[in-house]
């Protein structure tokens, strides 16, 4: 087995991936908590979201498998960070788990060939929209 198993994620970096959009989310209520106790912001989160989204936009390209491993542990870091990050309450806590959960899923699909529960949710509702599609084409013509 090769490892990372696509050598760039679904052939396209910039694509809609849930990756991107989780840890741009965990980036986003990080920084709404960011002042709120001075010298104590979610630093680690903060930092694991930007190491991995790093790896996936500047480092996968070139180098897959060290790209792979920064995304993953980046992914990782943030369920940590989000875990042990006890200051912000349990609604920004659930909210960073949640979505660093969401990256690791997108992060372990395109790194070891899996298929992952959020791949086939997306393909269940591709499948379905497409039905339903197929059944109204011929009279929006």
């Amino acid at each position: 087995m090769n490892f990372p198993a696509e050598s760039i994620p679904d052939g396209a970096l910039y694509a809609p991936h849930h990756y991107l959009y989780a840890l741009y989310l965990v980036l986003f209520v990080s920084a709404r908590k960011w002042d709120i106790y001075p010298r104590e912001e979610p630093v680690f989160v903060a930092g694991s979201a930007l190491a991995g989204l790093f790896g996936w936009v500047h480092v996968w390209r070139y180098y897959p498998a060290p790209g792979a491993v920064l995304c993953l542990l980046g992914a990782v870091g943030v369920i940590l960070g989000g875990v042990v990050t006890t200051r912000y309450g349990l609604r920004w806590r659930l909210s960073v788990v949640w979505t660093g959960l969401v990256a690791l899923d997108d992060a372990v699909s395109h790194a070891f060939g899996v298929w992952t529960p959020l791949d086939w949710l997306w393909g269940v509702a591709l499948a379905w929209g497409h039905r339903a599609l197929a059944g109204v084409g011929p009279c929006l013509a």
